[in-house]
């Protein structure tokens, strides 16, 4: 399934493009340390922000820093590479429906909790996740992404 998830499952934005794009977001869920930092430098604070610390499986010093100085309650995880646990499931579930912001700090890897949030998150939200070497990737979380998303997990289990 690797090749298929490469494919993103949104729009290709800029940062620029964000801005307008989620006014009228019920909830705005990152995932990644550099899309939440992007969003950070913008002025801008995602109500879930699902990150590990690491850009492109390197350790990012800088990204503590900044992610640390966003508000909002912490949750820690661990999930490794390749996989959704339960932990991560829940997590992530439970902060896209929350009334509160919500960061995750995942122990492991992160990159397919975009997978649970769009599975799990309330429709009308926004999942933003990074798709290396292109851009950023804008999901509005809708019955098809959401049939979409879950369909992959469905797969990914077996």
């Amino acid at each position: 399934m690797r090749a298929e998830l490469a494919e993103p499952m949104g729009p290709l934005v800029s940062a620029v493009e964000l801005t307008g794009n989620l006014k009228d977001s019920l909830r705005v869920i990152t995932v990644g340390d550099v899309v939440t930092i992007t969003l950070l430098q913008m002025n801008m604070q995602p109500d879930v922000a699902v990150f590990d610390y690491r850009t492109q499986r390197s350790d990012d010093e800088s990204a503590k820093e900044r992610i640390g100085k966003m508000s909002g309650r912490l949750v820690r995880v661990k999930n490794p590479p390749g996989t959704i646990t339960r932990e991560l499931w829940h997590a992530v579930r439970s902060a896209a429906n929350a009334d509160d912001r919500v960061k995750i700090e995942v122990s492991g890897e992160e990159d397919l909790a975009a997978l649970v949030a769009m599975a799990t998150g309330p429709l009308g939200a926004h999942v933003i996740y990074g798709q290396p070497r292109r851009g950023l990737v804008l999901v509005h979380l809708d019955e098809r992404i959401r049939d979409l998303a879950s369909r992959a997990i469905r797969r990914m289990a077996r």
